[in-house]
């Protein structure tokens, strides 16, 4: 292999990963930390901003695609009615603690 490929493979040291996925009700809580002027509802700013707090590759792309999933009355707000979408979608994005 070229020296100047820098590839990484998996050895048995990262397999030793301390890092978990975010559990449903952790993340309940991170996305109404994100809801910045209290009104209990998530604007896509608000999404796009908590999604780059996840450290998420493209935030803006999973804000749209969160609202596309769970804004079903098409305010363009997550509600608390709404909320359980959210979390099914990223909880199956599988977002890791860093620890």
């Amino acid at each position: 292999m070229p020296r100047h490929w820098n590839c990484h493979f998996p050895t048995p040291e990262d397999s030793k990963s301390t890092s978990v996925p975010y559990t449903k009700q952790q993340l309940d809580e991170f996305f109404k930390h994100h809801d910045t002027n209290g009104d209990k509802l998530l604007s896509k700013e608000e999404l796009k901003k908590a999604f780059d707090d996840l450290q998420s590759r493209n935030p803006g792309f999973r804000a749209g695609r969160a609202m596309g999933k769970a804004d079903t009355d098409g305010d363009q707000h997550i509600s608390q009615q709404e909320m359980e979408a959210l979390l099914n979608y990223a909880v199956g994005i599988k977002y890791r603690i860093k620890a």
